[in-house]
């Protein structure tokens, strides 16, 4: 099915409404909006354009599924055919943004100091959740060769079940409710989250995510999430806010802030969390 986000209808309909001739029937029931040549040739090649990315999504989600169920049979993500490096090829380019849904990717900036930091801090064993963060799994996903971690992404945007079992439908109005959910339990050693919505609510259940799938010892929990969270974040998980600023590529005007429950090399506290 042609995936179409609720900005690229409202785009769609905005071309139109400009475009449409003024002639109009006189029975009102019956009236047809013409559009002109001009768009109507931007409206085929925008539906051409979505098309072909759906269809390529499609085949590298195929590809991918066939890559993992390698993996799973050779018990480990770096060896097997060449097969499993086609996850590389999806960026974040095939995702457009869906306001609707909340989804503002990070900058090029972020996304790299957000995986090299999750690596930097787990162990080449270790396992890695990405929960409600597409951009920065993508990243993680597109280094090659692929990091000996294990990371999965917990999402509720299916198009990136392009990643096969290593994407976790998810929602975080039922926070325990995803596939493998008791085998999951306290099975993470790193979790990086980014609550979709700025509002209590929304933050709290995504934290009740984060301690059912946190190891009860050692799990380094990284949050990207609104400045207006820091008590409410501090209170659920002990995490403070830092003084890295993650950046976004269509801009925010909410200031966002970055929480950790530690501390690292490129990750400090700010000086009144101290």
């Amino acid at each position: 099915m042609l995936y179409l986000s609720s900005i690229h209808e409202t785009l769609l309909l905005y071309i139109i409404n400009l475009t449409m001739t003024d002639e109009k029937s006189e029975n009102l029931d019956d009236d047809i909006p013409n559009l002109s040549e001009h768009a109507l040739s931007a409206l085929n090649e925008f539906l051409s354009e979505q098309e072909q990315h759906q269809m390529k999504l499609e085949q590298l989600r195929q590809k991918s599924l066939t890559s993992i169920q390698n993996y799973l049979g050779k018990n480990s993500q770096n060896e097997g055919n060449e097969e499993q490096n086609e996850e590389n090829e999806v960026n974040m380019e095939f995702f457009k943004e869906d306001w609707q849904l909340s989804q503002f990717w990070y900058d090029e900036e972020t996304s790299n100091t957000l995986a090299q930091e999750v690596l930097a801090n787990t162990s080449s064993d270790g396992r890695i959740a990405c929960i409600s963060t597409p951009t920065a799994f993508v990243k993680l996903k597109s280094i090659n060769p692929l990091p000996e971690q294990k990371i999965y992404l917990f999402e509720f945007d299916t198009r990136f079940a392009v990643y096969g079992t290593d994407f976790y439908e998810y929602d975080y109005n039922d926070p325990t409710k995803f596939r493998n959910s008791s085998e999951l339990k306290n099975s993470f050693d790193f979790i990086l989250v980014d609550p979709p919505f700025l509002s209590e609510d929304c933050c709290t259940k995504t934290m009740i995510t984060v301690r059912w799938l946190g190891k009860k010892e050692n799990c380094k929990i990284l949050i990207c999430t609104g400045a207006v969270m820091r008590d409410l974040i501090y209170r659920l998980v002990k995490a403070k806010m830092t003084t890295f600023f993650p950046r976004h590529k269509s801009g925010l005007a909410n200031e966002f802030r970055c929480y950790s429950s530690y501390e690292s090399e490129k990750i400090k506290w700010v000086k009144d969390e101290l």
